[in-house]
């Protein structure tokens, strides 16, 4: 079997920095700084000011010429504040018409913040203190940038920060708003708004993405996200490494490649197991996946009565018969033991059923399981109510759950897995000790250890029945190549990202099929191909 050149298990930190992106919480993203400012310079200062600079660099890019136009620019009390100071001169410099709101006394502010604001007062911009600004004064403002409250801020917001935030979002709708580091109201390590934020045109983030705008919840309020180097050294990323990832195109560098004269068997041979009465499109969709990633073979193994049915008019994929009739029971799983030998990965759960024996077909599996098995959907179910079953899956395999399915795990809800996604991932590699992939907008992928791995996509065309099979088939073709599980769903999570994004241009609206996103993945790797290689 053909071998790809694949990342190390554990990645350095020179691995990480190209083919990771840093998803620093704000805890991580402090201590940066500090280590910065105490150990290797710049100042903290000189860091506002790189920040400033960068965040005007955006807004012209963004904007279009600024000379002549107007801004209100919004300052808290802290580091976000200073930025904002920073900003101010900017924009002022290059002819905008400025005036800042800051929200605490200009004598209480302290350190590079207060120097900033007086940077800012020697102009002589006008600075007045928000609190006693009547904000419906403000009629027509090109430009509002936000910098009340930074990545630090945690907790309900006050009733006077939620007025301030209210009036912005009000302002935003005709004019251009800017958030620096992170839209204001937005908690940095869970994304959620507390209970509003800010809707940002844009947001410029510094250093590195912190791990609250990566989450499901803070899209809505981001924008355009731009993350902009403000001058903290290298070392200190590697030095202190960041425990969350977020995954970049890089990674697709690590797909094994077709060469000249490979035969079928080297592209590797995936095994389907699933289907049941009512439920067979799901193991179809999943060797659609894994054929249009590539594999070499792929094969259905599915109740006798019912191989037909599934495979219907698909030539490309065989059939495996298992058992006498229409459903699982033990006998299916005692006569696929003389022939997993044969199949480099097995996908296990699309349209599995849930019936006693589908159950009892899933527990005798486990007795003996291929070494390469990614554990989906019904599967899922089982192993959620009986730890004893769960305790049998392999360390090498990979369980696929959405949040409805994580939700089982812990008896909790969807709505509790995607308010700390991050958090409910660690919790489960730590209980399970097992791989681990929660599927949703901005997937994260886990084998217990950091970093934890996040998908940059939130795409509408992947949110529909079939996605996640098809998602399953990509990556067991990829670990049927010989690639190891993590390094397999990190690539199949990305490729799959792809697909939406092509599918989006096509069906802006959606209405996609999951065969689509099936059938998009040769195209979707064509065109990253084309791109970088």
């Amino acid at each position: 079997m053909t071998k790809s050149r694949l990342c190390p298990a554990t990645h350095s930190s020179d691995d990480l920095s190209t083919v990771y992106a840093p998803l620093p919480t704000p805890e991580e993203m402090a201590h940066w700084d500090k280590v910065c400012m105490d150990t290797y310079g710049p100042s903290g200062a000189i860091l506002m000011e790189n920040a400033s600079r960068e965040a005007y660099h955006v807004l012209s890019k963004n904007f279009g010429s600024l000379k002549g136009r107007s801004a209100v620019v919004f300052a808290g009390s802290g580091n976000n504040g200073g930025d904002a100071f920073a900003l101010a001169r900017q924009l002022w410099n290059h002819g905008v018409k400025v005036m800042i709101l800051h929200t605490k006394d200009r004598d209480k502010y302290s350190g590079d913040s207060a120097y900033h604001m007086d940077l800012a007062l020697r102009l002589d911009i006008p600075c007045l203190y928000l609190p006693d600004y009547h904000l419906d004064f403000l009629r027509k403002i090109d430009i509002v940038v936000d910098g009340l409250l930074g990545t630090g801020f945690q907790g309900p917001l006050r009733q006077e920060f939620q007025t301030w935030i209210k009036a912005i979002n009000k302002l935003g709708k005709n004019s251009f708003v800017l958030s620096l580091d992170i839209p204001s109201g937005v908690n940095g390590t869970t994304g959620i708004p507390s209970p509003i934020a800010v809707n940002a045109h844009v947001t410029v983030t510094f250093e590195a993405a912190k791990l609250g705008l990566f989450l499901p919840p803070a899209k809505e309020f981001i924008g355009k996200l731009e993350i902009k180097k403000i001058g903290i050294p290298k070392i200190i990323r590697q030095q202190h490494p960041a425990k969350h990832v977020a995954l970049t195109e890089d990674i697709l560098h690590y797909l094994p490649k077709p060469h000249a004269t490979m035969h079928k068997g080297e592209a590797g041979h995936v095994l389907i197991l699933g289907g049941s009465p009512a439920l067979t499109g799901a193991p179809m969709l999943s060797a659609l996946g894994a054929i249009r990633s590539g594999a070499g073979l792929v094969t259905i193994g599915s109740p006798k009565q019912l191989v037909h049915e599934i495979k219907h008019d698909w030539p490309d994929i065989m059939g495996l018969p298992l058992g006498t009739g229409d459903d699982w029971d033990a006998s299916c799983a005692r006569e696929l033991e003389d022939h997993l030998s044969r199949f480099d990965a097995v996908v296990l759960g699309p349209g599995l059923g849930r019936t006693p024996g589908a159950l009892a077909f899933l527990t005798r599996y486990l007795d003996n399981p291929h070494p390469n098995t990614l554990l989906d959907a019904d599967a899922l179910y089982f192993l959620a109510q009986d730890k004893q079953v769960m305790a049998k899956v392999p360390k090498t395999s990979i369980v696929t759950p959405h949040p409805g399915e994580m939700a089982r795990f812990f008896n909790v809800t969807s709505r509790d897995i995607n308010a700390d996604r991050a958090a409910y991932v660690r919790k489960f590699t730590q209980e399970f000790k097992v791989n681990i992939l929660l599927k949703g907008a901005a997937t994260i992928i886990s084998d217990g250890e950091d970093p934890v791995y996040i998908s940059p996509f939130a795409t509408p065309n992947l949110a529909l029945g079939g996605s996640g099979d098809v998602l399953s088939g990509i990556i067991a073709a990829i670990m049927a190549r010989g690639v190891p599980t993590l390094m397999a769903a990190q690539i199949g999570v990305y490729w799959h990202g792809l697909c939406g994004r092509v599918l989006a241009r096509e069906y802006p609206l959606r209405g996609n099929m999951p065969q689509e996103i099936a059938h998009t993945l040769p195209l979707a790797i064509k065109e990253w191909n084309d791109a970088h290689c």
